[in-house]
């Protein structure tokens, strides 16, 4: 029994802290395509389609009726009705910079789980430590890299009806 309320009140409490935040966004007029007007040639956007498909690039021009974006050299021209949502692009990917602190956490984890394998009086043993911080930086540089690639803080724009 106690079971099913603490499950009722975690429910109840991750929905009152959702909802406001998602009356919050529909409420802005998002729908509004002037703020797309209003963007600067150059801009980086990420654009979802009604499909589902996503285009990225950067902003070349914006008409009532459709919006441009330079892709690998190439102008894209996609039309308002095809256009769901469209986001702009803050900031860049930090890839060095969580692939420096992966590759620390890695190390030292590596260095931990290598200390714990070590035993002195065998011969290879001091292999251990080391194999396991190069092992674990590696590793950690990589998971780093990859989630520094996905850290980019997009803004919603603009979103259809």
């Amino acid at each position: 029994m106690s079971r099913k309320i603490t499950t009722l009140i975690l429910l109840l409490a991750i929905t009152t802290v959702f909802s406001p935040l998602a009356m919050a966004e529909r409420a802005t007029g998002r729908e509004d395509w002037n703020a797309v007007q209003a963007l600067a040639p150059g801009d980086d956007l990420v654009v979802k389609l009604k499909d589902g498909r996503s285009v990225e690039g950067k902003l070349a021009g914006v008409t009532d009726a459709e919006l441009s974006l330079t892709r690998n050299t190439k102008i894209e021209t996609l039309g308002r009705d095809r256009i769901f949502q469209v986001y702009g692009r803050k900031r860049k990917a930090e890839k060095g910079k969580y692939a420096a602190i992966g590759a620390g956490i890695g190390a030292g984890t590596g260095l931990g789980i290598g200390l714990a394998k070590n035993s002195p009086p065998v011969d290879d043993g001091r292999i251990y430590p080391i194999g396991g911080a190069i092992l674990g930086a590696g590793i950690g540089a990589l998971g780093g890299f990859l989630f520094g690639q996905a850290k980019r803080k997009r803004v919603l724009i603009y979103q259809a009806n």
